[in-house]
């Protein structure tokens, strides 16, 4: 029985394997709206992969499965718009054949909508600004067949190793299922698979999913220091000497005038006290002012200037004083 179901899988495989390959047959250009539209034509349902690149601008479109048939590699399309020229190629042969279409653009474009199309693949490119036109195609080439793997001869090959392939995966179940054991019920909740998906808006403002896939959730327990959280600062100084303070961990409590100079009193965070008056140093920089609300600090750091300004803390009411 459990041969017949080994079988059974086999042909399921191969005949799969047999669908995922596919003829680009035609790239077509068209203008509506704001958009531009690009129809990447296929003889079946396409798998994709949108590569974009800077320098210069271009957008790629790698077809997982394809087999490249366009008439020619490179097309100028002679329409105004931000697509300048259109090339294609085989970019990886068989047995994992990967058929490439490049657009090389006038500018860079921040946002492009990609989705599977009945036709094939269809390329969403915003160009407000850009003049209409009307649709332009790289024509089609001849007609392909597309051979597909003799189940028969498949199944054959695949009946002895599939047993050793069942057995290897349940040896992974096997493993998985103890790995799972030693998850407590209380974090094995956090773990669920989550389901993401993005969506997009056609030219008919039409709301549609673009992409959907499935993210794991990883737990994640160090062992001993955890390299992900900041240890807190610390400085070693010398006894009997006051430390420089910084501006990130102090405080201003209170300001007084000592005949035309403002002093502030201020605290850091492990209780040190500090009486700071316009020129006396902190960390990375000076006081500059002492006003009646707040210290104003001069901060140079990565070759930068900046200001740092501390307000004075008000004291809390106490209960039951007006």
């Amino acid at each position: 029985m459990m041969s017949k179901v080994l079988l059974h899988i086999s042909l399921l495989s191969c005949i799969l394997l047999a669908q995922a390959k596919y003829s680009v047959n035609e790239v077509v250009v068209n203008s509506e709206r704001d958009s531009t539209f690009v129809l990447i034509m296929t003889s079946a349902p396409a798998e994709f992969k949108k590569i974009s690149m800077d320098n210069p601008p271009r957008l790629v479109v790698d077809l997982i499965g394809g087999i490249f048939n366009l008439p020619k590699s490179e097309f100028s399309v002679d329409r105004p718009g931000i697509i300048m020229s259109i090339r294609g190629s085989q970019h990886k042969p068989a047995p994992d054949e990967v058929a490439r279409i490049v657009l090389d653009l006038v500018e860079k474009v921040p946002v492009v909508n990609i989705r599977n199309h009945p036709e094939g693949v269809m390329v969403a490119i915003p160009t407000k600004g850009y003049p209409a036109f009307k649709k332009w195609t790289t024509g089609r080439g001849e007609e392909i067949k597309i051979e597909k793997v003799p189940a028969e001869t498949t199944a054959a090959e695949e009946a002895v190793p599939a047993k050793a392939e069942t057995t290897a995966v349940a040896e992974t179940t096997k493993t998985a299922a103890i790995e799972e054991e030693e998850i407590p019920p209380e974090l094995a909740m956090y773990m669920k698979p989550e389901t993401l998906s993005y969506k997009g808006i056609t030219a008919d403002n039409e709301t549609i999913e673009v992409a959907k896939y499935i993210r794991n959730m990883v737990l994640y327990i160090p062992k001993g220091s955890d390299p992900f959280i900041t240890s807190k600062r610390t400085k070693e100084v010398p006894l009997g000497v006051q430390p420089v303070p910084s501006t990130d961990n102090i405080s201003v409590v209170g300001i007084v005038q000592s005949g035309n100079t403002r002093m502030a009193l201020m605290q850091d965070n492990s209780g040190l006290s500090y009486i700071m008056s316009p020129g006396d140093t902190v960390e990375n920089g000076f006081c500059k002012t002492v006003t009646d609300t707040s210290v104003v600090f001069s901060i140079f750091e990565f070759g930068q200037e900046r200001k740092v300004e501390l307000p004075l803390i008000k004291p809390e009411k106490q209960k039951g004083t007006p």
